[in-house]
């Protein structure tokens, strides 16, 4: 039987706490067990077989995307528009492709920005603003996704070496 990968993580964890911890009674060496959990809950969220959270990004990405190309549908300005990424996520897809599906998003995402920045004297305030709202709601969508799939840092307990 196999484990799914956020158990074989917690199962180090779980080790680390009461096998290592409990032998060790330098607080240095002990915060240092402390930091190498918090790399582990942070692996656990973003490794290869956590394709989650990309999806997420990808799928805010893909909203707010689709939303500023209907938005400009029909303005003049849109004709020197950036390429876009299109399409919808198949599943399942290899993490790479995920990754380079995001950072695309993300360089979409950037060049619309300066896009914007170049076309904002020809376009309505409006439009701007409809604009601006649907690319800043795929950049908060985003980090909000990296916050929700990032474990609690485990500072206090790195720096005191006791569990808090």
């Amino acid at each position: 039987m196999n484990n799914s990968f956020g158990r074989i993580i917690d199962g180090m964890c779980a080790t680390l706490r009461s096998e290592v911890l409990t032998r060790l009674d330098d607080e240095f060496a002990r915060g240092q067990v402390f930091g190498v959990i918090n790399l582990l809950n942070t692996f656990k969220v973003r490794a290869d077989w956590s394709a989650g959270f990309l999806l997420e990004q990808i799928d805010a990405q893909r909203v707010a995307l689709d939303g500023v190309e209907a938005l400009l549908e029909g303005q003049p300005s849109a004709a020197s528009l950036p390429a876009l990424p299109v399409g919808e996520v198949p599943r399942p897809v290899p993490i790479a492709e995920l990754l380079a599906m995001r950072e695309a998003g993300n360089r979409a995402i950037g060049e619309l920005l300066g896009w914007l920045d170049a076309q904002r004297s020809s376009l309505s305030p409006e439009l701007t603003r409809g604009v601006e709202a649907k690319l800043r709601t795929a950049m908060r969508a985003e980090l909000s996704i990296e916050l929700k799939n990032s474990p609690r840092p485990l500072f206090a307990e790195m720096s005191s070496g006791s569990e808090g």
